[in-house]
């Protein structure tokens, strides 16, 4: 949850502080590169308030009456602005002021979006006759029904209110791994059937968020009130060249995301995986806590980059491994990925995409998932979402430390690769090979099953620039040679799972032979190695 920032500091000339109360800004709480967030935190996606979106203010006395001088007042969006280097938003009533009339004694809340039908209701009345739209599919009916206000009036401070704003519905994110048909224009449909609850809750229904490039988004949203629908089911149908058919429920909470995939057909075949044997492993998970998974994973046989369906934009050199086409080798080292990224971070100034680090990558306020939180099975799991499809997805950092605490690790060898598909001035050179380890990873359960993994290290960059006096990004990371392949003979894997503790970094494997690490500090910028699995099993697919 985030502090709700909004202020006009040029309001303090219009007034008497004792007269007034500012809605004052609050800066986000995260340490990292990210501007303050405006509306709220709503569990994996960040939000922010738009030009022009409206907010209501009430004020209410110690009997919990509305108080005539501040009955939702509307205030309206106006603008981010920075002053000696904190990152203000700037809300105006329609009076053009920054602010309510203070009365003594009151209390206060905000909410959102503005309606004047609230006028003399009090916050726990809006909270409980709130309701959505039931067609969401325009921006306008999804924002009409995105409620957010804090839970509970609050007392002023200091002359200002500062509220924190919570999402008090749920928004189920669905997301379809292989819906565009194969002429790459038309979707593959999707029908949801009676037995669907909301009964209202239809593909038609949806909203789906257009991109800059007037595509839109590929997940499709939809906000329900949980005081009405504590539990969401979604009943339908895929149809692809055949029908499959689907039923999920999911329990749901306020101010939460639930992301909901289904699967298309793989493009790999799952029989390209081996079961390590690792469901009942014990491990000491993230918290300190000896866990078990609970489920089978298959893991790939080899790394994304080497299935049929994969194309690298140019052929490797003679003698290299793998293939232009991905040629299925169980110790090649495949492609490099970012993390939330569903293209190569392959550079060659060839292709369209120049470089790597902060500058270039998509998500620059990391605003796809908060600390702790995670892809997996979502639009932006590069093995799910993009390649090899089905139920294939990015491992946890779970699954990792179960292969580690389950598998034996022995380093059999190595292999020299030139570096004609990854350019870069590692140790001064743009000519020249690396030379790659070749570990292979055995179940502790049953030795007649094992996988292989190649070390690749991983692909760095521009470092994340600096910021200047005044407090905007500099371009001191623009124009920098590409750094190559940093550490080849180490494994550097993606996981699903973002930094616990730092918002700009993910969870990541990190090993060879001889140790078995998961660092949690790895740039989501970063191209690493992955390698997909599934769980035929598994309950829980959020």
């Amino acid at each position: 949850m985030l502090a709700f920032a909004a202020c006009n500091r040029d309001d303090a000339e219009l007034s008497e502080s004792q007269e007034r109360l500012y809605i004052s800004a609050a800066l986000q709480p995260f340490p990292e590169d990210v501007l303050p967030q405006t509306r709220a935190a709503n569990h994996g996606f960040l939000t922010s308030f738009e030009e022009g979106d409206e907010i209501g203010v009430t004020g209410v006395d110690a009997n919990g009456n509305v108080i005539d001088v501040c009955n939702n007042v509307r205030f309206v969006y106006q603008q981010s602005e920075t002053v000696d280097g904190d990152t203000w938003s700037s809300f105006l009533n329609d009076r053009g002021y920054g602010f309510v009339e203070k009365v003594s004694g009151a209390t206060y809340f905000a909410y959102y979006p503005y309606d004047r039908k609230w006028d003399g209701k009090n916050l726990d009345y809006i909270t409980a006759h709130f309701t959505v739209e039931e067609d969401q599919h325009t921006k306008e009916n999804f924002t009409k029904s995105d409620l957010m206000a804090p839970d509970e009036p609050i007392y002023p401070n200091a002359g200002e209110l500062r509220f924190v704003m919570n999402h008090k519905m749920a928004t189920i994110s669905i997301f379809y791994n292989n819906e565009w048909a194969p002429d790459g224009t038309a979707l593959y449909p999707i029908t949801l059937f009676s037995g669907t609850t909301p009964t209202g809750f239809t593909i038609a229904h949806t909203y789906r968020s257009q991109l800059p490039t007037n595509e839109y988004e590929h997940r499709r949203r939809y906000l329900v009130n949980p005081r009405e629908y504590p539990t969401v089911k979604l009943v339908g149908r895929l149809e692809e060249s055949s029908y499959r058919y689907f039923s999920h429920t999911v329990d749901i909470e306020p101010g939460h995301l639930y992301s909901v995939s289904f699967e298309g057909e793989p493009s790999v075949p799952y029989t390209d995986g081996v079961d390590l044997e690792l469901d009942d492993v014990p491990f000491v998970d993230k918290n300190g806590n000896t866990v078990t998974l609970g489920h089978t994973v298959i893991w790939s046989k080899y790394n994304l980059g080497e299935s049929a369906a994969e194309k690298y934009p140019f052929a490797p050199a003679a003698n290299d491994k793998g293939g232009q086409n991905g040629g299925k080798d169980p110790e090649a080292r495949g492609d490099y990925y970012a993390w939330a990224t569903t293209f190569t971070q392959y550079d060659n100034g060839l292709t369209g995409y120049n470089g790597y680090g902060y500058n270039n990558y998509f998500d620059k306020e990391y605003m796809v998932a908060p600390l702790g939180g995670t892809i997996k099975e979502t639009e932006y799991d590069v093995a799910h979402a993009k390649w090899w499809r089905g139920k294939w997805r990015l491992p946890t950092e779970n699954e990792f430390r179960a292969m580690y605490e389950g598998c034996t690790f022995e380093d059999i060898g190595s292999y020299s690769e030139t570096n004609t598909r990854y350019i870069g001035d590692y140790g001064g050179r743009t000519k020249g090979t690396y030379r790659f380890n070749i570990i292979k990873v055995t179940s502790k359960k049953n030795p007649e099953k094992f996988i292989y993994f190649s070390t690749g290290g991983y692909l760095d960059g521009t470092v994340e620039p600096e910021r200047g006096e005044d407090g905007q990004y500099t371009d001191s990371g623009d124009g920098k040679k590409n750094a190559g392949i940093v550490n080849p003979t180490t494994a550097y894997y993606l996981s699903s799972s973002a930094s616990p503790t730092i918002l700009r970094c993910i969870s990541y494997a990190f090993f060879n032979a001889s140790s078995q690490l998961i660092n949690i500090n790895g740039s989501r910028y970063t191209g690493m190695l992955v390698r997909p699995v599934y769980s035929p099993n598994e309950n829980n697919n959020q």
